[in-house]
C-alpha cells in the first residue's frame, strides 16, 4: 500500500474519466467533481483486513472527484471504509472513508445515495 499524494490521485481520477468519456463519449460539467456514471466494484472495508474477491458487489457510481465519488446501494453501508475498484481492468483499487449516507426514493425503488472521501490508493506488492 502506498500514501496517497494529491498529485498521484488527481492524475488517476483524470485517467479514470478520460477513460470513461472514451468508452461513452458524454458531456462533462465544469468544476472539480464530475459525473462518472457507470457500474464499479465495492467492498465492505473493516480498516484492518483487505476485501476478498468475493467480498466485492456492483454498484452504481454517481460521481467522482480528486477527493472522492458517491455511488447507489439498494443497502445501507456496514462499515466506514469501503474499497472501490475504480476504471477497466486493470482496475485501480482506493480505501475511501464513508462521509454520508442517506435514502434516496426514485419511482423504481428505494436506495441509499452514499458519499465517499479517497483515504489512499491500494497499490500492487
Amino acid at each position: 500500500m502506498s500514501a496517497l499524494t494529491e498529485a498521484d490521485l488527481f492524475d488517476t481520477i483524470s485517467e479514470l474519466l478520460a477513460e470513461q468519456h472514451a468508452i461513452h463519449g458524454d458531456e462533462r460539467r465544469e468544476g472539480a467533481r464530475r459525473n462518472y456514471d457507470c457500474i464499479q466494484l465495492l467492498a465492505p472495508y473493516d480498516a484492518n483486513r483487505l476485501p476478498l474477491q468475493e467480498d466485492f458487489r456492483q454498484v452504481q457510481c454517481r460521481d467522482l472527484s480528486p477527493r472522492g465519488f458517491s455511488f447507489v446501494s439498494y443497502r445501507q453501508p456496514t462499515t466506514d471504509h469501503v474499497v472501490v475498484a475504480l476504471g477497466t481492468v486493470p482496475f485501480k483499487f482506493f480505501v475511501a472513508k464513508i462521509v454520508h449516507s442517506g435514502l434516496s426514493e426514485s419511482e423504481q425503488s428505494q436506495n441509499y445515495l452514499v458519499g465517499c472521501r479517497f483515504v489512499r490508493r491500494l497499490s500492487e506488492q
